[in-house]
């Protein structure tokens, strides 16, 4: 396809032609105009499909450039306006040319591919009824296409949810739909986890469509078969009319059968309420609905109306702290076999609904991001790459999705740590062995070992670099410890002074107040 931009101001002409992805819509050839009478040049030369057009320009408005691509040419293609100004005059004329949107500058991208999308779709609807009144007998053999159409503009609400409307659009495309019976949508959906062979995304959603025609049908490539794709899932809509519902479990049944045996892939059936053309699109929304929220019960037959069968057993928590122990400890495997081990656990239990697998998510991501935290990495430059949000999105539809994001998530985590405590001096990391064992009975012995250094050299370093003693430093990070747990935790104050690693109650005391200015029971009033 073929579009002309006209606009007298040349940067908005330059920036439309660089911010939009114009073979998205299908448009190969982008021409520009910088007058009407320039405009009317280039259309004699090669008639645009979509015409996008300025409204105040010298010689020549945008309003004249319509009048005469509609008047004196019969143009039936798309017409975009955008202009400074919002003028009811020039918005009533504009919609009485037909034109197809009316844009305020300064233009907002998405709102002009909103409006680009909208108006190649009305353009392409427009030639392919143009294309069947033409065919006059042979109509009949593409009836099919038409009446596919018309129920793919039902279940994705293009033509609106009234009975009026709808009834208007079969009476306009010649279709022998009777629009006061009952119609059953049947939804196959095929995560793209569940699929174990490498398809090409036009070729499974052809295939799945057949195979779904012939079974429902008897015939492939039915008019009431609508395949379509989600992100990366893919999904087939089935509109059956009222009387051919019978055996219809056992139909879906045998797709899922069918699915498993010849494409390798695990489909999942919703079977909708019988309703009227005009409550099929919310319907489809519904079910959409529940295939998300469907994480374990997976390739079989469900009702709309019929509840996920979950055990009931309380909600579940993430051993946090054992989690973040194996992250300290670097076990990579450890992390991820035990996460799948308790998430195939409680797929077993029947417990992993939608709620339970998202608060794990966000349990998970709390033990990494402290980690991180702790090692001073920021979470937000380390998972920004397109890959990573496309496996965080995906990550609470399966056990598989969320297993694999979750690797992901390990893997970045512990290679970023390696690699910043490669870059440590012997100092930070000391830091760093202090900040980790500070509970345990630590000497300068200790803290000197870690680095492989002699006590004394090291000691002279620390005191250097720092301007502290070990023992300083110690005793800092633990009354630190300390504050924390006094204003967090309901524990006895000799309680926290043994948890921070200190041997009795009067030196914690005296270390508190030394570092603080007062009393740990002070300190707690004061905070509470």
């Amino acid at each position: 396809m073929r579009c002309l931009i006209i606009d007298d101001d040349i940067p908005t002409i330059e920036a439309l032609v660089e911010i939009i992805d114009w073979h998205r819509y299908g448009i190969a050839k982008v021409v520009t105009a910088y007058n009407m009478q320039h405009a009317i040049k280039l259309y004699e030369e090669a008639v645009p499909d979509l015409i996008i057009c300025d409204i105040e320009m010298p010689r020549g408005s945008g309003i004249d450039m319509i009048k005469w691509v509609r008047d004196e040419r019969g143009y039936e293609g798309g017409f975009i306006f955008f202009t400074c100004h919002q003028s009811f005059e020039f918005a009533a004329t504009a919609i009485s040319y037909h034109a197809d949107n009316y844009l305020v500058k300064p233009l907002d991208k998405n709102k002009l591919e909103e409006a680009l999308e909208k108006s190649i779709d009305k353009l392409k609807q427009k030639r392919e009824m143009g294309e069947y009144s033409k065919l006059g007998q042979s109509w009949l053999k593409n009836k099919d296409v038409i009446e596919n159409s018309f129920w793919k503009d039902v279940l994705s609400s293009s033509i609106p949810s009234r009975a009026d409307i709808i009834q208007g659009e079969i009476v306009k495309r010649e279709l022998t739909i009777n629009a006061e019976r009952a119609y059953t949508l049947l939804l196959i959906s095929i995560p793209s986890s569940g699929i174990e062979m490498n398809w090409q995304p036009s070729l499974l959603l052809t295939a799945l469509s057949n195979i779904c025609s012939e079974i429902m049908f008897d015939r492939v490539n039915h008019h009431r078969v609508i395949s379509y794709q989600v992100d990366h899932d893919f999904y087939t809509a089935i509109v059956v009319e009222e009387g051919q519902v019978e055996h219809l479990k056992q139909k879906s049944e045998l797709i899922i059968m069918h699915c498993k045996q010849y494409f390798k892939c695990t489909a999942t059936c919703y079977i909708g309420e019988p309703l009227s053309i005009a409550k099929l699109a919310q319907t489809k929304q519904a079910l959409e609905g529940m295939d998300a929220s469907n994480i374990i019960f997976r390739g079989i037959v469900h009702y709309q109306n019929d509840p996920f069968n979950y055990a009931e057993t309380g909600s579940y928590m993430l051993d946090v702290e054992q989690f973040s122990l194996l992250f300290i400890q670097r076990e990579k495997l450890q992390i991820i076999n035990k996460l799948r081990k308790e998430l195939e656990a409680l797929s077993e239990q029947n417990r992993l609904d939608s709620l339970t697998l998202h608060s794990i998510k966000e349990d998970f991501m709390q033990v990494v991001y402290s980690y991180l935290t702790r090692n001073h990495i920021q979470a937000h430059r380390l998972f920004v790459s397109e890959t990573a949000q496309q496996l965080s999105h995906h990550a609470e539809r399966s056990i598989f999705d969320f297993i694999k994001w979750a690797h992901m998530l390990t893997e970045q985590t512990i290679i970023s740590v390696n690699a910043a405590q490669q870059s440590e001096g012997v100092v930070d990391k000391a830091k760093r062995f202090i900040q980790e064992n500070y509970m345990k009975d630590l000497t300068r012995e200790d803290v000197a070992a870690s680095v492989f250094l002699t006590s004394d050299y090291f000691s002279k370093v620390f005191k250097n670099e720092t301007g502290l003693t070990i023992r300083e430093y110690l005793n800092e990070w633990r009354i630190n410890q300390a504050k924390q747990l006094l204003v967090e935790s309901s524990k006895s104050i000799s309680v926290i002074a043994m948890e921070t690693g200190f041997d009795s109650m009067s030196y914690f005391s005296t270390v508190f107040k030394k570092l603080t200015g007062e009393t740990p029971n002070n300190y707690r009033a004061r905070h509470k």
